[in-house]
């Protein structure tokens, strides 16, 4: 097992924070659609501080919505009533203008008569020009107060659509840094399982090469060598170089083991896999060509054992031969050499 205390660490923060922004996408999903914030049971349990302050910020982020629209929607009822207290004003002033001019019109061939003064006409008048002027205010003061109602409404509008906004923008950026932390995630993930050197196959441990405490083991370096127990067995032979012309990949094969009584236990049959190019000088000098042949079993049985370093005698199938062409072969044999000096 290698040292993962770094990455392990690494794996943690990336989890924690992970886990913190899916309750934040959680809670801006819930404030976005103005449904209740339910946290999942498991994040309750594994970061309760963070679920809990999510919470708040939830209430907090309805509450503000709430208080908005409710301003707005203030703004827009007293807007429409100072309109109705207008538009009811209006209607009495122009009715009460109509009048004063009807008024204004009957009085004035009086004076002629004598029954009216002149003054008389003269506060008519006077009293139609003010009704006038203030029936002119209302109506301008209408058209303002239609203006400030569209405007009330807008801003009832707007409070909704820049909170959502608002609240969308944050989620997008939660969103996208979530799908970023789960990349990198799964990348910490298997550093960690990396850590832990297991082997692919069933097998009996060769050669270790690294076995100190705090050791460097740098990138494509072998760690420790496995010699498969599950798996066939690859058999390096050699071969005289006066018996190599008959052999090629693909002939059948008979692995014996010196270890192993062949009489009582038999062999293991194989297949000849890679024949060498060149030949290779022994320890005393003597030529020969490396063969390797690759058994179709891996041993005998767990009673057994095949261990790595174990001498074999193989035996390779380069042909048949009928038994008349073994007797023939030394009388064969004689007649060619027949009559000639070596």
């Amino acid at each position: 097992r290698l040292d993962q205390t770094r990455s392990a660490s690494n794996l943690r923060e990336n989890q924690a924070e992970f886990r913190a922004l899916s309750v934040r996408a959680a809670r801006l999903t819930a404030n976005l659609a103005g449904t209740a914030f339910t946290p999942q049971p498991e994040w309750s349990l594994q970061a309760p501080g963070i679920v809990e302050q999510e919470q708040a910020l939830y209430e907090s982020l309805q509450a503000q919505r709430t208080l908005q629209r409710q301003i707005a929607e203030e703004q827009l009822e007293q807007r429409q009533q100072e309109l109705a207290e207008v538009t009811a004003r209006s209607r009495q002033l122009a009715r009460s203008l109509e009048l004063s001019r009807q008024e204004l019109s009957v009085t004035r061939p009086m004076v002629n008569s004598g029954a009216v003064s002149q003054v008389e006409i003269l506060r008519l008048e006077r009293e139609v020009n003010q009704l006038s002027g203030e029936y002119d205010q209302s109506r301008a003061q209408l058209k303002r107060l239609d203006s400030a109602i569209a405007e009330a409404q807008r801003r009832l509008s707007e409070v909704e659509v820049e909170f959502e906004n608002t609240v969308r923008e944050e989620l997008t950026d939660t969103i996208a840094r979530i799908n970023g932390l789960r990349e990198a995630g799964e990348g910490l993930s298997d550093r960690v399982r990396q850590t832990e050197v297991r082997s692919p196959v069933k097998g009996t441990v060769n050669r270790l090469y690294f076995n100190t405490i705090g050791g460097v083991v740098l990138p494509g370096k072998e760690v420790i060598e496995i010699v498969p127990l599950d798996d066939s067995l690859l058999v390096e032979v050699r071969i005289r170089p006066k018996d190599i012309a008959f052999l090629v990949p693909g002939q059948e094969a008979l692995v014996k083991l010196t270890a192993y009584d062949f009489v009582v236990y038999g062999g293991l049959e194989g297949v000849v896999e890679h024949i060498g190019a060149d030949t290779i000088m022994d320890e005393d000098g003597n030529p020969f060509y490396e063969v390797h042949v690759r058994t179709r079993e891996s041993g005998f049985g767990e009673d057994m054992p095949i261990m790595p370093g174990m001498t074999v005698q193989v035996d390779v199938l380069t042909g048949k031969k009928t038994i008349l062409a073994y007797l023939m072969k030394p009388v064969l044999r004689a007649k060619q050499y027949a009559l000639t000096e070596r």
